[in-house]
């Protein structure tokens, strides 16, 4: 008879000496930034709600868990094959990669915690916990620290492991929890777990993924605000009307641009909550509560019932005007956004461009100055003010090396949107100049930092994809202002076959320049500078 275990485990009772494989059928993986950003930034608000200066290490065994939900696990050949849960697995390897090399870098001693996480020794042999054969060049590339590595036209799963890695270090944790890293670590692998469902039989495996996926799958918060909504409206025809409103809605964005998201419903919801309502966000110290801004970011049907006569919700003609007028007013607002960020669009270019540089709260910032009734002309030109000045604020930053983090941008994010929240358009552009005109980081210098601007930018692993930005709208902007047409959605596309790349000006030969520069690392600072690079085609 087959047996089922379900067994918590830790991240470290699951991962030291244990490695997991897949069939080959398995999809690939698929994590996008947006939840490799949500998984790190839920890690780090719980343990540094935790976590109080001065705290010992083995403080760290009485602070909360984490839990991060179930993987299925079946036992066959003396193999663990994962049926479900290889996202989070992988994720959470990439996640102790990182935390491993930054241990090493810093010599905490942590790394050899870490290392039997990532690593095992079968019978001699060292292999990798994840045990994924097409998976290995990335995992060993990324372990190893090797940066010749180029994940270009390699297996899916390996370019979105790589990019994946990348998101992870800009999230630079260990710069942001500085003194408390080594806590977070040993929080990370003693105090967050999961569920392990086990069997040696594949068929009930599979059957439990079916039956835990399929079978009574548990309302949406999307769902469950509906039904809050609805509930107080006793006309049977109006309630019919509203939800056929509602189920119109939500059916246009998780379908929009013909590619299915499931959670697109969810998002603009957050989006459209946070910007119009949101009061308040949690102190930034350790064991604050959450506030509106955070909490509608995780149960916004709990929030919504909660501030219902904040909202002047709660009757049947309220609701009724959420539902036809409110909902379908932002809904048509959120999908203007979700068209200029994928389409080029004139009046609304800089919308591409923050999504370019994958400015995580555009979509909320944007619909925070519109106001119900506001004219498709008077939306568009609030987004247009709206998204030039977070262009600029954000290039500003980038050249003087400010990394744009979830949670560094969450705070001012929300002071923001306070701030210009249903501004009519002449109010909201004022505000929008004083803000640049007021803000102590400029394209010439970060003078609290000491950093120097765009003066001292130049290639590197961190500026690399802002200066293919930069160099994109500047060679779209001498070829506009010579009568050409606006190419630049053309340079940042990247699949092209003839796609354009960063070329260095200045050949790779000091021998040829020393008569110039007084040594090689003054020539290679001059030859990587902004002002020494330009786009050509790849032929």
């Amino acid at each position: 008879m087959s047996i089922i275990t379900p067994h918590f485990r830790t991240i470290r009772d699951l991962l030291q000496g244990h490695t997991f494989s897949i069939d080959e059928y398995q999809r690939e993986y698929k994590w996008a930034e947006k939840n490799i950003d949500e998984l790190i930034t839920d890690l780090q608000d719980k343990f540094t709600n935790c976590y109080q200066a001065g705290d010992t290490t083995q403080k760290v065994s009485n602070y909360e868990g984490y839990f991060l939900g179930s993987i299925i696990v079946s036992n066959r050949n003396g193999k663990s094959y994962l049926v479900d849960g290889q996202q989070r697995i992988t994720s959470l390897t990439l996640l102790l990669i990182h935390l491993y090399r930054e241990s090493k870098r810093l010599e905490n001693g942590l790394d050899s915690l870490i290392e039997p996480l990532i690593f095992s020794n079968n019978y001699g042999k060292q292999i990798f916990n994840l045990d994924i054969a097409e998976r290995l060049p990335v995992i060993e590339a990324l372990f190893n620290g090797n940066t010749e590595f180029n994940a270009e036209g390699l297996d899916e799963s390996i370019q979105t492991m790589y990019q994946r890695y990348s998101d992870i270090e800009k999230q630079e944790l260990a710069d942001e929890l500085k003194e408390s890293f080594p806590h977070f670590i040993y929080w990370l692998l003693n105090k967050v777990g999961l569920i392990e469902i086990s069997t040696d039989n594949d068929t009930y495996a599979y059957s439990i993924f079916e039956t835990m996926n399929d079978r009574g799958k548990p309302l949406s918060p999307v769902d469950m605000l509906k039904a809050y909504l609805l509930a107080p409206i006793t006309d049977s025809d109006k309630r019919r009307a509203a939800n056929l409103i509602w189920k119109q809605q939500v059916l246009k964005l998780i379908s929009w641009g013909g590619e299915h998201e499931s959670e697109r419903d969810s998002a603009f919801i957050k989006a459209w909550f946070r910007a119009q309502y949101a009061d308040s966000i949690r102190e930034r110290k350790a064991g604050a509560t959450d506030r509106d801004w955070e909490l509608i970011g995780t149960v916004f049907h709990r929030w919504v019932r909660d501030n219902s006569s904040r909202l002047n919700l709660g009757t049947e003609e309220t609701n009724l005007n959420l539902i036809n007028q409110h909902l379908t007013f932002f809904a048509k607002a959120y999908q203007l956004t979700l068209d200029a960020s994928a389409i080029y669009t004139k009046e609304l270019e800089s919308v591409y461009y923050i999504a370019n540089n994958e400015f995580t709260w555009a979509n909320t910032i944007l619909l925070a100055p519109l106001e119900l009734g506001d004219s498709d002309e008077i939306i568009k030109e609030k987004m247009n003010l709206v998204a030039t000045y977070i262009d600029i604020w954000l290039m500003r930053r980038i050249v003087n090396y400010v990394r744009m983090v979830y949670q560094a941008v969450s705070y001012p994010m929300f002071v923001l949107t306070k701030e210009i929240r249903r501004k009519p358009v002449n109010e909201l552009r004022q505000i929008l100049i004083d803000r640049l005109n007021e803000d102590d980081i400029s394209f010439d210098s970060y003078p609290s930092k000491g950093r120097k601007g765009i003066q001292d930018f130049g290639l590197n692993q961190f500026s690399r994809r802002y200066i293919y930005h930069i160099l994109a709208r500047i060679t779209s902007y001498i070829e506009t202002s010579s009568g050409k047409p606006d190419l630049f959605d053309k340079y940042v596309d990247r699949k092209d076959k003839n796609a354009v790349d960063i070329e260095h000006i200045w050949a790779n030969n000091y021998e040829r320049y020393k008569d110039l520069f007084p040594n090689n690392e003054e020539f290679q600072k001059h030859r990587n500078h902004i002002a020494g690079l330009l786009l050509l085609t790849a032929d």
